[in-house]
């Protein structure tokens, strides 16, 4: 009796023990891995570190869930801007292991258990509106992009409201960064390691760590030109395996106004206007610098006035060329909304800085276009942007009268990456130094889910993802 009370003991404290083993927490990290999409950044998968190897053919979808935390700053309520993060829940694509927090098109064992989420359109992040909801903005007269009033004509003159030099310094906030996103998971059933033993369902766990593809790439540093005084903080992404004695390119993107006086990393976030061009697949054809500025105030209103942020981003340019390998014979300009109004600013008082310029969906002064003569420009917009269209239109009419010849096509935003190719292959054959593309409306939305009046935000979405638009940039030099 007595030993078997021993017997009995033993397996009482052996089973609280194993249960013990069983409850404690089998993690040694979470990484929430971010990319940016042309609608903004999200959280695409999350790495579970296990204090054990891994097998993903043992694994289902269904034994975890995910929700992405989203920093506040990045999904407004309508034009209030949040206090606490966003729990946002996210549907599973496809679970596997790896040996490290890393993506991969074929999973291994490993001690990381990789949960690919499948992306969600955000259909127009800058303004809030998330997947689980949010107050989608309603056209106005006059939005933060800078869209004249339905049926107004930009008129010439002095903006009374433009930052000048002494509130452009008060604003100078240095260096700031976004908070990074964040994902809860939870493993909501009992799973098998690569040994078949079991591990036990935790409760939710947030991440610990974040890797931002491409975004890490870039670094951010500041400049402060010594004619205007301005400074300036700016990201910079450098050419892998930088060699000196090689001559790169240089592109330059500008943000619109929505990111105006935010942190300096959120030019990289806001769409793919920037990293698009530091993506592997581009760099592998097209290896270059790309710089992308962080502007604490307005540069350009919509009278076409300019401060000196226009003369320290020159200076900015004229600054890297002179410290790296740069081709100045191959520097581009590229921007959105109040970025590509700016790159029009910049090529009209610097018409010999740039090799050519894409310009998505802004406006410039139709009186001023004799400086656009000899320059390669590409221009596009959606037919139901109330600002861009009849602008671009007017220049386009300007530079004709002047004996230039240009391009123009309508193309279907929703056409096919095979359909855009050869779109862009057959505006190559015409030669023209001067394109302009617009998309029929409501064609640069991925979906018939639309808002009149919002084409404008929905361009860019579409037109950095152009590979052939991009490869035309690069074919041109001085």
């Amino acid at each position: 009796m007595h030993n078997k009370f021993l017997f009995l003991t033993a397996l009482l404290l052996l089973g609280s023990w194993s249960a013990f083993a069983v409850v404690s927490n089998p993690l040694k990290g979470v990484t929430a891995i971010t990319e940016v999409f042309g609608d903004g950044q999200q959280v695409t998968a999350v790495a579970l570190h296990y204090n054990r190897v891994m097998d993903g053919n043992k694994l289902k979808p269904s034994a975890f869930s995910v929700r992405e935390v989203v920093p506040p700053e990045m999904r407004q309520h309508g034009r209030e801007a949040l206090t606490e993060p966003v729990y946002e829940d996210r549907q599973i694509a496809r679970v596997y292991t790896n040996t490290e927090a890393a993506l991969s098109q074929s999973g291994v064992k490993g001690e990381y258990v990789i949960i690919e989420l499948v992306k969600t359109y955000h259909y127009l992040p800058t303004f809030g509106g998330g997947p689980t909801g949010g107050q989608r903005p309603q056209p106005s007269g006059t939005d933060r992009v800078g869209n004249m009033q339905r049926g107004e004509r930009p008129q010439g003159g002095v903006s009374k409201t433009m930052p000048q030099r002494d509130e452009i310094l008060g604003s100078y906030k240095g260096i700031t960064r976004i908070d990074d996103f964040k994902a809860e998971v939870t493993q909501v059933s009992k799973i098998k390691d690569a040994a078949g033993k079991a591990i036990a369902a935790f409760s939710p766990v947030v991440s610990d760590k974040t890797v931002n593809l491409i975004v890490d790439d870039f670094v951010q540093l500041e400049y402060k030109d010594e004619v205007t005084g301005i400074p300036l903080a700016y990201n910079l992404f450098i050419p892998k395996n930088y060699d000196p004695s090689i001559k790169y390119p240089l592109v330059l993107f500008m943000p619109d106004a929505t990111v105006t006086g935010k942190e300096t990393t959120r030019t990289l976030t806001q769409g793919i206007g920037a990293t698009i061009w530091a993506s592997p697949e581009e760099q592998a054809k097209h290896p270059c610098f790309v710089l992308a500025p962080d502007y604490t105030q307005q540069i350009m209103s919509d009278n076409w006035v300019t401060n000196d942020y226009l003369d320290a981003t020159v200076g900015l340019v004229n600054y890297l060329a002179g410290k790296y390998s740069v081709d100045t014979d191959r520097m581009y300009t590229t921007g959105q909304s109040g970025g590509c109004m700016l790159s029009f600013a910049i090529d009209n008082k610097y018409p010999e800085l740039f090799a050519a310029s894409l310009l998505m969906a802004g406006k410039w002064d139709n009186s001023r276009v004799s400086r656009f003569v000899g320059q390669k420009m590409w221009m596009m917009c959606g037919e139901g942007d109330l600002g861009a269209l009849p602008s671009m239109t007017g220049i386009v009419t300007e530079l004709r009268k002047l004996g230039v010849k240009v391009s123009e096509a309508v193309w279907n935003g929703r056409s096919t990456p095979q359909e855009f190719d050869a779109l862009c292959r057959a505006i190559d054959e015409e030669g023209a130094d001067i394109r302009f593309v617009h998309f029929p409306q409501y064609t640069v939305f991925p979906d018939d889910d639309h808002i009149d009046g919002m084409e404008h935000l929905q361009t860019w979405r579409l037109t950095y993802a152009i590979e052939g638009v991009r490869d035309w940039l690069f074919r041109q030099s001085k």
